[in-house]
């Protein structure tokens, strides 16, 4: 074997190096767009670009996400209006691992994401975003500031997108309409005046359940009143909370500040004989949840602003109305105003963490043009063209309005009123502090595996013990379990946060991930 002449090394070195440096700067010319062609609504050159689909198919079908109709459709009204031809990837067909994105993926794993984040394996889409704001604003008025700005504390910097939920996450008060105009009240739109609503529901129960009055419940909540009872409790809470206090806390709100006044409130009314005698072994999701209502025995509840509209075939809402006569009603209202008058709604997931992820991978080589086809994806003119096409395959509509999340219900026009009075609520959503604040990355606690015996098992047994408390002996209750709940779990994660705000706030630890 000839000998190695090592004369030659610094040449190969340096060859090697232009090599690497004129491949590094023909992959960024590459990857990097001339938009001086883009007019504000459409490319003089056609843009080419691919979006993730979800292939699930429940049933054997040639279709592929491709050539279903709802694919045909788009890549062809796309194609004319934005000059943009899509073309449209099984999601089982990429892996971001092995380099085979979407130039649109999308994906509900955080974690994952996160990683790929600070890896670099995610553009920044902040500066299109900025740049082209008069040509996008379909997608930023869908998304709004919540669902663009959860990822990160610094506007320059947007690395996912969260979809919008189709229904509103806000819990509102449904209340019988109909019992109030029998007794000649107001809709209430306070804490206050709902109680009083709820007190006249009791004592006239005999002019408004007849023979049923013993089935009377003026309101009603199941074994998780952290749920049912939702806008209660977060009517309590302050929202000018510190971001350590919200970090610290972030793992249950049963031990931030405010929290005691809604168990308060509902061990009144249950002494008041308001909420059902049984609440505690009614478990959410079951008949013994929804029967009440749809048999009409319940005043006031909180739930989802689709809920009374949707139950497969028969809605909760014609059930009652089955039941009760057409008079039946609810009307949707918000009743918990907070300490400054408002409605809020906080969110439970921890960083904005649930729900679907939009993001553009390196890879991808047109961003504006990947942004310009979801502002057009999320007009609701074009979802609504998609949801009216007679889908005649398995892929229907939903699977391509990727800026929503879910499909758009189909009773939305008997759920209107209802979803807009849920589309009022103010979203508290500082919980992306737990585990990112501006250029800053918390260890994230997964109080649910990590710590299963506090969430949400002993936080329900602490709140419906406290909430049932005899009366008189609230204050002793509530200490008593309070102290129990913290043994179970619940201080030792919030010392956890505690030392995880220090080490990296405090002393500036940057690798805490």
């Amino acid at each position: 074997m000839d000998k190695m002449n090592f004369r030659h090394i610094p040449v190969l070195r340096n060859l090697t190096a232009l090599l690497l440096v004129t491949a590094l700067l023909f992959s960024f010319c590459s990857c990097t767009k001339d938009n001086s062609d883009f007019d504000g609504v459409r490319f003089a050159k056609t843009r080419h670009i691919s979006v993730i689909v979800d292939s699930y198919v429940p049933v054997n079908t040639d279709v592929t996400v491709d050539s279903s109709c709802v694919a045909r459709y788009i890549h062809d009204e796309v194609l004319k209006e934005l000059n943009i031809d899509v073309t449209f990837i099984e999601s089982q067909k990429l892996n971001i691992n092995m380099s085979t994105e979407a130039d649109i993926s999308v994906t509900t794993n955080f974690s994952s994401l996160n990683t790929y984040y600070k890896m670099g394996s995610i553009t920044n889409i902040a500066p299109y975003l900025d740049q082209y704001a008069s040509s996008l604003t379909s997608l930023t008025g869908l998304l709004g500031e919540e669902n663009i700005y959860a990822c990160t504390d610094d506007p320059s910097e947007i690395w996912y997108l969260t979809a919008k939920k189709a229904v509103p996450d806000a819990r509102v008060t449904f209340i019988r309409s109909d019992w109030l105009e029998k007794l000649g009240l107001e809709a209430p739109s306070t804490r206050e005046e709902l109680h009083s609503c709820l007190i006249s529901f009791r004592d006239n129960a005999e002019l408004l359940l007849g023979e049923d009055a013993d089935n009377m419940i003026p309101f009603f909540i199941d074994n998780e009143p952290n749920v049912s009872a939702k806008p209660l409790f977060d009517s309590c809470l302050d929202t000018s909370i510190g971001d350590k206090d919200f970090y610290a806390h972030g793992y249950c709100r049963a031990t931030q500040e405010g929290y005691r006044d809604g168990l308060e409130i509902l061990n009144g009314w249950y002494l008041e004989g308001l909420l059902p005698s049984d609440y505690q072994v009614i478990r959410p999701g079951t008949k013994e949840s929804y029967e009440p209502v749809e048999n009409g025995f319940v005043g006031a509840f909180c739930a989802k602003g689709d809920y009374l509209y949707k139950n497969g075939g028969i809605s909760h809402i014609q059930a009652l109305k089955d039941n009760q006569g057409e008079d039946a009603d609810y009307v949707a209202v918000n009743t918990f105003e907070n300490r400054y008058g408002g409605y809020t709604y906080w969110q439970e997931d921890y960083l904005g963490e649930g729900g679907n992820k939009i993001y553009l991978p390196s890879t991808c080589e047109d961003p504006l043009a990947c942004l310009v086809y979801l502002n057009w994806i999320s007009d609701k003119t074009n979802v609504d063209e998609l949801k009216n096409l007679e889908v005649q395959d398995p892929f229907d509509y939903s699977r391509y309005a990727i800026t929503y999340q879910g499909a758009l219900s189909d009773v939305a026009s008997e759920a209107e009123e209802a979803l807009k009075t849920a589309s009022e609520v103010t979203y508290v959503q500082r919980g992306n502090k737990c585990v990112r604040y501006g250029p800053y990355f918390f260890k994230y606690v997964e109080s649910d595996t990590d710590f299963a015996k506090v969430y949400p098992g002993s936080t329900k047994n602490f709140v419906c013990t406290v909430i049932s408390a005899p009366e008189g002996r609230f204050e002793e209750v509530y200490t008593e379990e309070f102290d129990t709940y913290g043994m179970q779990g619940a201080y030792v994660l919030f010392r956890i946060r505690l030392n995880e705000w220090d080490k990296v706030m405090v002393n500036g630890d940057m690798k805490p991930w």
